[in-house]
């Protein structure tokens, strides 16, 4: 058996991922029950919650306006809803047959939401703000000690967040508040490109599969 039942009662064939079988509401709900750092945190911290700081510092740090851009550094982890966040050390162990299963299905969560050119387009500014993002979690919610990690050098966590502080927010808040910025940068994404062309822009959200 190769295929997974998702969250919204869906399933998708992991051997061969349909675009068309995946869902934003899978996603959302999935990611906002993934922890980080296999649950080593000092609370439970999403790969959800993570996604959304990692826009929150495209857009204060880097100042990126693109809602292109924005939107693929949203779904940047959005293929860890249908393979889980597995640790960058078990990743290493697994080695290429592992970095070729999350690529495929990275690929067909690009093709679904249509982020795979914006993706290649603004990687610099989304793994910057991704290294960022790290940093800021492993300063405030991992436990200290340890080797340095090389990948961080350059790379300062942001002192206008207090994860801590957000601890408040439950699973499901979570998961709405991913859903919302989806929501709102592809709508803002849909009018760009509509204005372009002088039509409509399509709605904010088109359905358990937009």
């Amino acid at each position: 058996m190769t295929w997974m039942l998702t969250a919204t009662g869906a399933t998708v064939n992991l051997e061969w991922v349909a675009a068309s079988s995946i869902s934003l509401l899978d996603i959302a709900h999935h990611l906002a029950q993934i922890n980080r750092f296999t649950g080593a945190c000092s609370r439970p911290y999403s790969v959800a919650e993570h996604s959304l700081l990692v826009v929150e510092i495209m857009e204060r740090d880097l100042a990126i306006r693109s809602p292109h851009a924005l939107l693929a550094g949203l779904l940047h982890d959005a293929h860890e809803a249908y393979t889980q966040d597995l640790s960058t050390p078990l990743k290493r162990v697994l080695g290429p047959e592992w970095a070729r299963t999350e690529g495929r299905i990275a690929n067909a969560v690009r093709e679904r939401f249509n982020v795979s050119a914006a993706r290649a387009g603004a990687w610099d500014d989304i793994h910057r703000a991704d290294l960022v993002a790290l940093a800021t979690e492993r300063a405030q919610l991992l436990p200290p000690g340890g080797p340095e990690w090389a990948s961080l050098d350059g790379h300062p966590p942001v002192t206008w967040v207090r994860l801590a502080d957000r601890a408040g927010m439950g699973w499901a808040d979570w998961r709405q508040a991913f859903i919302d910025k989806f929501a709102e940068l592809n709508y803002a994404r849909n009018l760009q490109m509509q204005c372009a062309i002088g039509t409509e822009p399509a709605p904010l959200y088109e359905g358990p599969h937009a």
